[in-house]
């Protein structure tokens, strides 16, 4: 049979048991000795059979309420700490909620916000009697959601705030004051509790606009700036500011809020200008290439095109010296006559081959643009612009070559290369009569697509065969 002795030793010791363990092995004063069961004189108790370290001293102080270096995370027991809760809350009235009210601030010095919150919930839950005891927790409760940026949580109870200074002011223009007792001196707050055997003595106070108040208007203010809800952080703001002057507070708080919400507001404004003025733009670009003939095709799958089709930035910029002159007009988007320019390719489909022109203007001729690409003419000696490595037989030079294009109705023109593009379209369009649709140049995709032929025998056979392939024979 086991010895009890043997099966104490067995199990870990408690918490208290390692304590009471500690306690006992702390040497007593060098007067006091104690002599061993052997007769041997030795000073203070016989050592512990277990050695204590100092992993085992900390976690007995982590366990200790006075010496824990971090609250105990959600789900943990502690049995000590939950029976000091109950001693600190328990109460009546606003002692109760003062309590709360004093561990919300320590929790928030420990920037342990959410449990801060938890504790004025507490104290504002315990219906305090006090007006400026439960603006103080609500007020509190607020300061913490704004750090935790829950600033829906911040105009709550901001509101609750302020919906209490409304309510106190509109009894007192009333003269209602039932209901509304003077605030009692609460045990903690510097005094005892008064006790007044006579309460019709008790004089009838209401909550006054002071720096509470002030506080609650701020913290709204903040969160309604972070919400971008400018006008009413505009009107909260307006109020904060001139009411700090009334109470006697230092207005310059409010000056970085107010300059924060200028900039979003000037931002957004700025923003939704931009768009507007994109979605006009955007609509009259539109309507001007309608109305230059072409025909717009949109496929499922665009290929990328880092270049879209635009109004002439150039040209923009001179309606908008025009407009800043004529400031009555206001912006007003490109009229459909202003100049565009387009992405453009250039196919040489008798050597597979073609070119990407990202800026074509349709102010220039094709001439022009072919002259930077080819050479003008086969005796031209120009090292800048030589002969394509692809043409080899040389005879891709501009005054050599034709210019097709077909429509939407697949009509085939030849192409004059001393037309500017806007005079090209401009041939092409060709409106809607009767059965007959509406035909021009095909805006597939926002690109526009031109066959540069060499003139003769190659011209005429790419001819025969596109007449082919479009009439099915």
């Amino acid at each position: 049979m086991s010895n009890p002795s043997q099966q104490q030793q067995q199990q870990p010791p408690s918490d208290d048991a390692l304590l009471d363990q500690l306690i006992s092995s702390w040497p007593t004063s060098s007067s006091s000795t104690s002599t061993a069961p052997g007769g041997t004189g030795t000073v203070g108790p016989v050592a512990p059979s277990k050695d204590v370290t100092v992993e085992d001293f900390q976690k007995v102080l982590d366990s200790t309420p006075l010496f824990m270096r971090e609250t105990p995370k959600d789900g943990e027991e502690n049995p000590i700490l939950d029976a000091l809760r109950s001693l600190v809350f328990e109460g009546e009235g606003d002692e109760i909620a003062l309590n709360f009210k004093d561990h919300g601030n320590e929790l928030h010095a420990q920037k342990s916000y959410s449990e801060a919150i938890k504790a004025y919930t507490e104290g504002v839950d315990a219906k305090p009697s006090s007006p400026s005891l439960l603006v103080t927790l609500l007020n509190n409760r607020a300061q913490c959601h704004l750090l935790l940026k829950n600033y829906g949580s911040v105009l709550k109870d901001a509101g609750k705030v302020i919906g209490l200074y409304s309510a106190h002011a509109q009894m007192a223009r009333e003269g209602k004051k039932s209901g509304v007792k003077k605030e009692k001196k609460i045990e903690g707050e510097g005094e005892k509790k008064e006790k007044d055997d006579d309460a019709d003595k008790e004089e009838i106070t209401l909550l006054k606009s002071d720096k509470a108040l002030v506080k609650a208007l701020f913290r709204a203010a903040q969160s309604l700036v972070a919400l971008s809800r400018w006008k009413e952080g505009s009107d909260v703001i307006a109020r904060g500011q001139s009411l700090a002057v009334e109470v006697g507070e230092n207005p310059s708080a409010w000056t970085k809020v107010s300059s924060d919400l200028q900039k979003g507001l000037k931002r957004d404004t700025d923003r939704a200008e931009r768009i507007r003025r994109e979605n006009l733009s955007k609509f009259a670009l539109r309507r001007a290439v309608e109305e230059r003939g072409l025909v717009v095709v949109d496929t499922p799958n665009p290929p990328d095109n880092p270049h879209p089709f635009k109004f002439d930035p150039e040209a923009i910029a001179a309606l908008a010296t025009a407009e800043t002159e004529d400031q009555e007009a206001g912006w007003q988007p490109p009229p459909s006559h202003t100049s565009i320019i387009f992405p453009v390719f250039l196919l040489y489909p008798t050597y597979g081959q073609s070119d990407f022109i990202t800026h074509f203007h349709e102010d220039t001729s094709f001439q022009d643009q072919l002259d930077v690409i080819f050479p003008k003419s086969k005796s031209q000696s120009n090292p800048q612009i030589p002969f394509a490595e692809w043409d080899t037989k040389q005879e891709y030079y501009t005054s050599n070559l034709v210019v097709y294009v077909e429509t939407a109705q697949r009509r085939l023109l030849k192409v004059g290369k001393e037309l500017t593009l806007r005079e090209v379209l401009a041939k092409a369009k060709k409106a809607a009569v009767g059965d007959q649709k509406k035909d021009g140049v095909v805006l597939r995709d926002g690109l526009l697509s031109f066959v540069v032929l060499v003139k003769g025998t190659a011209e005429k056979a790419w001819i025969e065969d596109f007449k082919k392939k479009r009439d099915g024979k």
